[in-house]
């Protein structure tokens, strides 16, 4: 007995009922927390558990008559079938319909040479090629109008030995309102007889860009492009394009992984094409 129950003057007997109250509130306190527990784990999945709990000892029979049976849904085939989430592809290939038919071709075998002098115009004869060791380099000028300080066109092409281009660029020299337009047109022009493979809706893209003067870096089709003004006057522009080339050969795996962190993937079986052979033109 302490010394706090002796001054207290309680007996034995009152001690032990005093202990045994302290029990069993802990008790009931225990008790009812390891039911609301035991509550929870069952009522979660809209009770998945308490049913699974029922069937293993048997207690439906029991159960039928103080729970009701809710009647059975009508389940029909396909209906818990899973589809791929929308999310995962993007919301221009899950559009209903044809927005255009196309054709795909093999693009002209040409030399960079013969690429080259397509260059050349009625107004234009002069158009350079600088081949050197395994390199080549294609210059082409032109003017436009009869101002003292004339619109023109530049354009420099250089790749490698036969026929591969590394990068396509024009300058623009956008100094005459009255012909401006004409050298935009040449400046589009130029891309499609010098051979670079692209859409109309492309081509158009870049015409627009370059008639409403707006800058831009983007990667359209298997091109990284870039135009831009100069520092030194803001009436001339430069229009780089750098073909993007192929890293894998159809059927190859990449050899290395895409930066997920940075690129959205969007998973799709992806098939290579035949393409069929460009018609030829009449002779020249």
């Amino acid at each position: 007995m302490s010394e706090k129950d002796k001054a207290e003057g309680l007996t034995p007997a009152e001690l032990r009922r005093r202990r045994r109250s302290g029990i069993l509130i802990f008790c009931l306190f225990l008790l009812t927390v390891l039911a609301g527990l035991a509550a929870t784990v069952l009522a979660v999945n809209d009770g998945r558990n308490f049913h699974r709990l029922v069937q293993k000892f048997g207690l439906q029979q029991y159960l039928a008559q103080y729970m009701p049976v809710s009647a059975p849904q009508n389940v029909r085939v396909g209906r818990l079938k899973i589809s791929a989430p929308a999310e995962r592809y993007p919301p221009w290939l899950l559009k209903a319909g044809l927005e255009c038919a196309a054709t795909f071709e093999a693009p002209e075998a040409r030399s960079a040479e013969e690429r080259c002098n397509s260059l050349k115009t009625e107004k234009a004869k002069d158009a350079t090629f600088k081949p050197t060791n395994n390199d080549w380099e294609c210059l082409f000028f032109q003017e436009f109008g009869s101002a003292s300080e004339p619109a023109s066109l530049f354009v420099q092409a250089r790749g490698t030995l036969p026929d591969i281009i590394r990068n396509f660029r024009i300058k623009l020299s956008l100094v005459d309102p009255a012909v401006d337009q004409s050298v935009i047109d040449e400046a589009i022009a130029a891309t499609e007889r010098f051979g670079l493979p692209m859409t109309i809706e492309t081509r158009g893209y870049i015409k627009e860009m370059i008639s409403t003067r707006r800058e831009f870096s983007s990667i359209v089709e298997n091109y990284r492009m870039t135009f831009s003004k100069e520092i030194t006057d803001d009436r001339r522009y430069n229009l780089l394009i750098l073909p993007r080339p192929q890293t894998v050969k159809c059927g190859e795996a990449p050899q290395t992984p895409p930066d997920n962190a940075a690129t959205q993937t969007y998973r799709m079986p992806v098939g290579c094409l035949a393409l069929r052979a460009a018609p030829e033109g009449p002779a020249s």
